[in-house]
């Protein structure tokens, strides 16, 4: 125990983490230290005390017509007692979830609680030319050229992750490497997602030593559409993925993502963000609802509105419609997954300038889920509701954008959002009825 004290003494002053403002992540990594791997065999969730910034409106931060999650908080119920089996949630979103600050707080927490399963869906965002987690790493030797869901009209389709590659480099490679220092997110297999037909090159697997993990085959005649999974004996925590050309029909690699994949029980949290994302984009997205029904998912988390607001005075009037398309289309795909929409928060437009245009999405959003019987999350009112995007800059926890929080903004809207959910889940308990 005393060298792991040591060492997170050591990564906490490398990443910065003894600045004040970071107690959320420092509470996080407390926790690593005594155990995320396995799980919090306590009687309920651990609720953490609030940093001291005391901006958000602790009676509005739940999750709202919980009763709608009953099947997804059973799951995680009969997890937290067994430790066997999986819970898989889907958390799908723009900026704000594409650089994980506040989804890696929530996913490290449920890992704590409830075992940690493995790191879960990877997107190749570096490779494609964007931002990416912190908590692993895409790289390659290789040309590739890739397409965001926010251009629908640029040729490539769009997967799972949002965004693609694609390389007609017959020995294309693509790395992945998981980096996080405090959390074990080795894995055993991997669900390859990319374009599966007689056109579309082979794929080798390599560890990091060189040895070849396996094959997988781009023709092979099997009901994975768009997508294979590969396992071998020993966890690793990087990968090399090879294009392979086999016969001479084969021409190009298109890639949209990967799961890893661990032989533990826990929680899978998967992140699906794209910069400038809007519910519209997801809809014109080719292949993304289809893939997600391969996640099992138990809970989706619709984290998307900032953006639509932006336009404000100009509002997009197919709003309502946008939302009512991804949810159906989600819902028809994944029956047995609970729904949770978030609203977003106040924040500014044009860098300090108030968006009345904020209200009105978050207005539209909760009309959907009431009359729709989902859960929802109102961030707007739990993290202080109108006008207070201005505290939340003069605490350093926006941006100088006014537009995206700082690193520790985004923790701290990770902690209050994990808190309301095991609000949820420890009111549930009790009086369960399975």
């Amino acid at each position: 125990m005393k060298n792991t004290w040591k060492n997170m003494v050591r990564n906490c002053r490398r990443l910065n983490l003894w600045d004040p403002h970071a107690a959320v992540l420092r509470w996080v990594i407390f926790c690593a230290v005594i155990g995320i791997q396995g799980r919090n065999l306590s009687a309920q969730p651990i609720l953490s005390t609030c940093p001291a910034y005391g901006l958000e409106v602790e009676h509005d931060n739940v999750i709202h017509n919980a009763g709608h999650l009953d099947a997804f908080l059973e799951k995680l119920y009969q997890l937290h007692q067994t430790g066997e089996g999986h819970v898989n949630i889907v958390h799908v979103g723009d900026s704000h979830i594409q650089a994980d600050y506040m989804t890696s707080v929530v996913r490290t927490s449920f890992h704590r609680d409830f075992g940690n399963a493995g790191r879960g869906l990877i997107v190749p965002l570096r490779v494609a030319g964007s931002n990416e987690p912190n908590n692993y790493r895409t790289s390659t030797k290789s040309t590739w050229r890739s397409k965001r869901c926010v251009f629908p009209d640029q040729p490539l389709p769009i997967g799972i992750g949002g965004v693609t590659i694609e390389s007609i480099d017959p020995e294309a490679n693509l790395q992945i490497v998981v980096n996080d220092p405090l959390v074990d997110y080795s894995f055993n297999a991997l669900t390859l997602y990319f374009q599966k037909d007689d056109s579309s090159f082979d794929f080798a697997l390599y560890d990091p030593e060189g040895n070849e993990l396996g094959r997988i085959n781009a023709a092979e005649e099997d009901t994975l559409v768009n997508h294979s999974r590969l396992t071998w004996d020993n966890h690793v925590k990087a990968i090399n993925i090879r294009s392979v050309m086999s016969h001479v029909g084969q021409k190009r690699a298109i890639i949209y993502g990967a799961i890893l994949n661990s032989s533990r029980a826990g929680v899978f949290y998967h992140t699906i963000g794209v910069n400038g994302a809007k519910y519209k984009h997801y809809n014109a997205a080719k292949y993304f609802a289809d893939q997600t029904a391969t996640l099992n998912a138990d809970l989706f988390i619709i984290s998307l509105g900032t953006n639509e607001s932006a336009g404000y005075p100009y509002m997009d009037s197919g709003f309502p419609t946008h939302i009512n398309d991804l949810l159906t289309t989600l819902q028809t795909k994944n029956p047995g997954a609970a729904f949770i929409l978030v609203t977003p928060q106040d924040v500014f437009r044009k860098r300090n300038k108030p968006n009345p245009g904020i209200r009105d999405i978050r207005d539209r959003v909760l009309r959907y889920a009431v009359e729709n019987g989902l859960a929802f999350y109102d961030l707007y009112r739990a993290m202080g509701g109108e006008h207070s995007a201005q505290r939340w800059a003069d605490n350093a926890l926006l941006s100088r954008d006014g537009l995206h929080l700082t690193r520790q903004g985004y923790e701290y809207q990770g902690y209050l959002f994990y808190n309301a959910l095991m609000k949820s889940y420890n009111g549930y308990v009790p009086d369960r009825h399975p």
